[in-house]
């Protein structure tokens, strides 16, 4: 037992300081695209409806000890999206912040979003956008333990002075980003038919003003810009009321690679009822994604009329099981969007966006 507690002990240690020094960690969430504003400013406004409130929440390595909790919250909207027959604008605002392990080190940040998305015309879209904002990252020292702390039987004494200089200090930065996107869907011939076909793919370069990282100011370095490019499609398949949906992500940062790859299928369960409106459109999504050499994430979503929400799981196939026996991370989403996306008909170029 207290090998196996070693274990963990070391693997949390471990990956606690690649987290906080080599300062190359970013906001992270498996359910990438349910967190469009967090992989692609140029996904700011680009949705079927004219406004959108996405949330998330994941609970990491609580199986190790003190788990990295992270929110996100963002709300976008088209400009004058409904008058738009060549190209709109967009903005929105996006919220982050996560808490991490015993030193409870905290990063938040404050985004503001802006995009401009050019009509090609009607099945296909390219989008261009930006975003700034301002990070804070913290740490809680007194919540660590030092070695003249432990009282010899397995335990720390925090009333013990620990006999250390503080060494850590809060600091911030400005931030910046840009990203493209090109959307492309064709029609359905009929709605029964679910012949259809949506299709994006994007890029996006994060911190490109790559900012200073202190915790100190004999210890600074600089955050490493990333690089994300994502793809998805929507492949209806014929005569029946299920889609195949493929999804993907490769993001480069400093010495750090991701890739995750998913395969899913949407089932749509129902169609509003013309009559008495009390029968709202509903879809299902049910499959899973791997990212390379870390982790398997089934997950499920379910989209009623506005609303949609949906859970996701990682299950480790890295080094790290050793510690985590397996078990990442718990991830949840809620997204609304107004009018109904089932039913948005303001222009056929916004059927290429998901």
């Amino acid at each position: 037992m207290k090998q196996h507690n070693m274990k963990k002990t070391t693997f949390f240690l471990a990956f606690v300081l690649a987290f906080i020094f080599a300062g190359a960690q970013d906001f992270h969430f498996s359910l990438f695209n349910e967190n469009p504003l967090n992989i692609n400013p140029a996904q700011t406004g680009a949705f079927p409806g004219d406004h959108r409130v996405v949330i998330n929440y994941k609970n990491q390595w609580q199986s190790i000890s003190e788990p990295f909790r992270t929110y996100s919250g963002s709300y976008d909207a088209g400009i004058f999206k409904k008058e738009a027959e060549t190209g709109y604008l967009s903005a929105g605002l996006q919220f982050l912040t996560d808490k991490a392990g015993t030193s409870e080190f905290n990063t938040t940040k404050v985004d503001v979003l802006v995009a401009y998305h050019v009509v090609l015309g009607l099945s296909s879209t390219l989008s261009a956008g930006i975003s700034g904002g301002f990070c804070q990252r913290s740490m809680n020292e007194s919540a660590l333990y030092w070695d003249n702390q432990y009282d010899g039987t397995g335990g720390f004494n925090t009333s013990t002075p620990s006999g250390e200089t503080s060494i850590f200090e809060n600091f911030g930065y400005g931030d910046f980003s840009a990203g493209l996107m090109y959307s492309y869907a064709t029609q359905e011939s009929a709605m029964a038919s679910n012949d259809g076909v949506k299709f994006n793919i994007g890029g996006a370069a994060y911190h490109i003003n790559t900012p200073k990282l202190s915790f100190s100011a004999s210890d600074i370095e600089k955050l490493f810009a990333k690089f994300v490019v994502h793809t998805r499609a929507q492949i209806g398949l014929f005569s029946t009321n299920t889609s195949l949906v493929v999804q993907g992500l490769f993001a480069n940062q400093g010495p750090t690679r991701e890739l995750v790859a998913g395969l899913g299928f949407r089932f749509m369960l129902s169609e509003q009822s013309h009559y008495t409106g009390f029968i709202k459109e509903s879809a299902l999504t049910i499959g899973g994604a791997y990212r390379f050499g870390d982790a398997f994430i089934p997950q499920i979503g379910l989209e009623i009329s506005n609303f949609a929400f949906g859970v996701g799981y990682d299950f480790n196939t890295s080094g790290l099981t050793v510690a985590s026996d397996g078990r990442g991370g718990l991830e949840v989403f809620f997204r609304f969007i107004n009018p109904s996306p089932f039913r948005y008909q303001n222009k056929s170029f916004n059927k290429s966006f998901f």
